[in-house]
């Protein structure tokens, strides 16, 4: 057996490596999507809390609607959709006021 390993000690370690390092890419993919869908989350509330507000009163500054444009793109670019883009298309659709 060490004549094994002495002979294939090179391939093994290349082995082992390979196989931690996938491991580790998986681990650090789950934590990465984890990290997506939160932030994903938090500009989704962010732009229906800001819906919400600007319905109740009926309009929207410019600089709440640049925001919301912003957070919107955003959200997309994460892969966000649905009702969002809905939500999305009615605040850019509100009268501005300052």
């Amino acid at each position: 057996m060490w004549e094994w390993v002495a002979k294939y000690w090179l391939e093994c370690a290349f082995g082992l490596v390979v196989t931690g390092g996938g491991a580790l890419l998986k681990k650090f993919w789950k934590r990465q999507k984890a990290i997506e869908n939160g932030v994903k989350d938090i500009l989704r509330i962010q732009i229906l809390d800001n819906y919400e507000k600007c319905k109740n009163e009926g309009h929207i500054s410019v600089s709440r609607k640049d925001a919301i444009d912003s957070a919107y793109k955003s959200y997309h670019a994460l892969g966000g959709n649905g009702t969002i883009t809905q939500v999305h298309s009615e605040i850019m659709g509100m009268p501005i006021q300052n």
